[in-house]
């Protein structure tokens, strides 16, 4: 009996949803978006457009440009400026800063003398002008070492404890994965449970001898299914977008499947508890961009702090990222070890299904 309602409401759920291919679509667009939105927070954050004006054009400042276009994710150089007009483009909000090397910069250098570096920035935004303030001492040095110069006595002795550098935008787009975990099957599977109450279904299985649960866990199998496919192509997006070659690919698809799973869990949860579709898609949207932002995205969420490390633990996608980074950039962005973090995962699918047996009980049969 069990077997048999569960696979009857997995059908049943697997015929509406391909009824409903506006709903798959638009779901799987807003899963790709996501992708889309991280990598814009990425590039805005870094590379700020600076006019870079050479009145020496000498060696020595060619020399120095070289450096400061080697400058780490902080300025996207732009030529073929003079003053007036970069002046004026920082005024419309099209550049960031200006700088300018003056002329006698080659001889200067030569001859040991300091030679200063004019610098204009805008800032209005205290973020990008400070990633220009630090880079620009960078560059410096990085010349002065370069050209020899005996006035540099420190040089940082750098020790890597992780055999490759990771792009800060390809280190987002694959956390972003389990976002996209998160909007398809929660979505998907707490409009499918919310859809029995709008229907009044939840009638009928109030007297039925096997328990409403069953027939919800039904349909979230069926949400999984097409979830899974609608996660596949936004997997696609990333690894050909970005060009990311997955160090474990088979650990990859275990935490994306297991997050689908949970996710769909929890999203169950939400359609007992609201009973309404739109509510649940509205509330899913809502929050995941935000839990997302919260769980170690822009860089692992130890780093911000005592505090707000400890509350990340409170959300199941801390866990799915932190599995997610080992998997596809060899990254331990989390304390906890892969295996707790699965056992963390586990624990908020358990919960899952008990707070819809709660509720159901409540909702339903009480």
């Amino acid at each position: 009996m069990f077997l048999r309602v569960l696979s009857a409401s997995f059908r049943a759920e697997i015929i509406k949803l391909f009824r409903s291919p506006f709903l798959i679509a638009l779901v799987m667009v807003q899963a790709v978006t996501f992708l889309f939105l991280v990598t814009l927070f990425g590039l805005t954050g870094a590379f700020a457009p600076t006019a870079l004006i050479d009145y020496d054009k000498g060696p020595l400042a060619k020399e120095f440009v070289k450096n400061l276009e080697n400058a780490h994710h902080s300025f996207s150089l732009m030529f073929n400026y003079d003053y007036k007009k970069a002046l004026e483009e920082i005024r419309h909000g099209n550049l960031v800063a200006i700088i300018m090397i003056p002329q006698g910069f080659s001889k200067a250098i030569a001859a040991s003398r300091t030679a200063p570096i004019g610098v204009v920035i805008d800032n209005i935004d205290t973020d990008m002008s400070m990633d220009i303030q630090r880079a620009l001492p960078s560059a410096i040095t990085d010349f002065g070492r370069n050209q020899g110069f005996k006035e540099i006595r420190v040089e940082s002795a750098e020790k890597d404890l992780i055999d490759h550098d990771t792009d800060f935008v390809t280190y987002m787009v694959v956390s972003a994965l389990v976002l996209a975990a998160l909007v398809i099957s929660g979505i998907l599977s707490g409009v499918a449970v919310a859809s029995e109450f709008e229907s009044k279904t939840v009638e009928f299985l109030a007297v039925s001898p096997i328990h409403p649960l069953v027939v919800f866990i039904g349909r979230v199998l069926a949400a999984n299914i097409v979830s899974v496919i609608g996660l596949t192509v936004a997997v696609a997006v990333g690894l050909i977008g970005w060009g990311i070659k997955p160090l474990y690919p088979l650990q990859m698809a275990g935490v994306l499947l297991v997050s689908v799973f949970i996710f769909g869990l929890v999203g169950m949860a939400l359609g007992v508890s609201m009973k309404k579709a739109f509510p649940v898609a509205s509330f899913i949207f809502g929050v995941a961009l935000p839990l997302y932002l919260f769980s170690g995205t822009y860089e692992p969420e130890r780093f911000d702090g005592n505090l707000l490390w400890a509350m990340a633990h409170f959300t199941p996608l801390y866990y799915a990222v932190g599995i997610i980074e080992h998997a596809v950039l060899g990254l331990k962005v989390t304390p906890e070890s892969v295996t707790v973090n699965y056992l963390a995962l586990a624990g908020w699918a358990l919960l899952a299904l008990y707070v819809s047996w709660r509720l159901t009980r409540k909702n339903i049969l009480s």
